[in-house]
């Protein structure tokens, strides 16, 4: 018969998963408790005009669990654009998976685009704020972010037969044009949701034709050898 493992906590077959301890739990739960009421207190201002002491008092627990998480609030919100934005990379992604055409692009583009801004308006509201935040780290890491989307965008463009022949240098400049356009319809939908909401379709309808307008437009695009 097969003797026991001798090395603790490695799965044999035999023994059922372990559960995450409760203080593993506790530690994401705290974690969590900090970003949302974070979130919250940014509703109506900007990240450097939040405390330390504020967000532990909003979340409920004591000043100290913040700088087991946290150095400073500037790591705080940094974790919050890396949230945003990771899941967004990825609906992007799946809506130009098997495209082939700028006008498929175009409208799954924004289709996802806007469904993800309704899903997590707080985290919109907080990156249209901090794009031009006090906080050089958070606005450090939301033009990294922007980067890194028009770069992965860029990648996409290069599969269309009509950009598929173009220097990498063209490609980002398109890329980051569309990105651009992305970031103001990310900003007029919000101003929308709040204020006008019937506005939003036409907004909606309006960024679809801008997206072509570049897309098209990049037909008659001679880039230079």
């Amino acid at each position: 018969m097969a003797s026991p493992s001798r090395f603790p906590g490695r799965d044999t077959g035999d023994d059922p998963p372990r559960r995450p301890s409760g203080r593993r739990v506790d530690k994401a739960a705290t974690r969590r408790a900090l970003l949302d009421a974070t979130l919250t207190l940014l509703a109506d201002r900007s990240l450097d005009n939040v405390g330390i002491r504020e967000v532990t008092r909003a979340a409920g627990v004591a000043p100290a669990a913040f700088y087991r998480h946290f150095e400073r609030i500037d790591d705080l919100g940094v974790v919050l654009v890396d949230e945003v934005f990771s899941t967004l990379r990825q609906l992007m992604r799946d809506a130009r998976d098997d495209v082939v055409t700028a006008d498929d692009i175009a409208h799954r583009s924004v289709t996802a685009l806007v469904r993800h801004i309704h899903d997590h308006r707080t985290h919109y509201r907080f990156l249209v704020r901090e794009q031009y935040s006090a906080l050089s780290g958070v606005r450090t890491a939301i033009r990294t972010e922007l980067r890194l989307f028009a770069t992965e965008l860029a990648t996409d463009l290069a599969r269309l037969p009509v950009t598929s022949q173009w220097p990498l240098r063209d490609l980002v400049m398109l890329a980051d044009l569309i990105v651009d356009l992305m970031v103001r319809t990310a900003q007029r939908i919000l101003e929308a949701i709040d204020e006008a909401p019937e506005r939003e379709a036409v907004l909606i309808e309006e960024t679809v034709r801008q997206l072509r307008f570049l897309t098209i437009g990049a037909t008659a695009w001679k880039p230079r050898t």
